[in-house]
């Protein structure tokens, strides 16, 4: 398959299908994507909080943008037939889909032993599975046309073990696995699929059920949100942000124990605040 040229810009006039796009990263992301002229189809479960992210959309959006080309789909994109879909009504919409976001997730946070396999199930067909199923229904109309990038989120979790979230980052590590094999498969025919791993991001995933909140600094969606279109336009195939915490992940191989170590001390602090004042981890 031949390579075809691309524009000099890879948004202006781009589709974009951002999932998880209500809030948090997703919101953020669909809102840079838009400034900088892409057209949104945002998807996500909550289709009132879907129509403030459009209406972002269209407030940062160029002023040759043409009036309410950004557009919600709400699904919960946890079934393959659904994801099918989404990049097919996209598709019908536009004629094309130049950009996928895959940033819809779930969160899981508890002792190993009190979990159910199907709450395991839930987390896997969020955050592994409906990257694939979305991937590979837009994949086509990307490798005819010679061009398109697909931006997986991850997180730091994926390569730093967390107490009580061992489902979590096993399913972000099967992403990552995805994302660069695919990386690998495609080199050469213009499809650029990337990475992306989060550190501690404000979003609403530490109300979570289950979650125990963050004890250190939360850093802003917009972040990620500017790592995304990094990628997109370097074309890079892996970026942690902010990038202090690859170094964690480079680290865990070679000091295993010690940063294990640590995250256990992490949790205790986390459990501690959570529980109320007078029950930190003495040390």
């Amino acid at each position: 398959m031949g390579l075809r040229p691309r524009s000099t810009d890879p948004f202006r006039g781009a589709v974009a299908v951002v999932t998880g796009a209500s809030s948090g990263i997703g919101a953020a992301t669909a809102r840079e994507l838009a400034r900088r002229g892409a057209v949104i189809f945002a998807v996500a479960r909550r289709p009132e909080r879907l129509d403030e992210t459009v209406r972002a959309c269209d407030r940062v959006a160029p002023s040759t943008a043409p009036a309410g080309s950004h557009v919600t789909y709400p699904a919960d994109v946890g079934s393959k037939e659904v994801c099918q879909s989404v990049i097919s009504v996209a598709q019908e919409r536009f004629g094309k889909v130049d950009i996928l976001v895959n940033n819809a997730g779930v969160s899981l946070h508890g002792d190993v032993a009190t979990l159910g396999a199907e709450d395991i199930e839930r987390v896997m067909a969020v955050n592994f599975f409906a990257p694939v199923y979305l991937t590979l229904a837009a994949l086509p109309g990307m490798l005819e046309r010679g061009r398109g990038s697909v931006v997986n989120i991850g997180s730091v979790a994926a390569v730093v073990p967390n107490s009580g979230e061992a489902a979590y980052g096993a399913s972000k590590a099967g992403l990552a696995r995805w994302s660069h094999g695919l990386s690998v498969e495609l080199h050469g025919t213009g499809v650029h699929v990337g990475m992306l791993h989060p550190g501690p991001i404000d979003t609403d995933i530490w109300n979570t059920a289950g979650e125990l909140g963050h004890p250190g600094r939360l850093y802003p969606p917009d972040v990620v949100a500017r790592g995304v279109t990094r990628m997109i336009e370097r074309r890079l195939v892996h970026l942690t942000v902010p990038r202090r915490f690859g170094t964690v992940g480079v680290l865990y191989p070679v000091l295993g124990a010690p940063v294990r170590w640590g995250l256990r001390r992490y949790d205790r602090q986390i459990r501690a605040r959570a529980q109320g004042p007078g029950t930190g981890d003495p040390g």
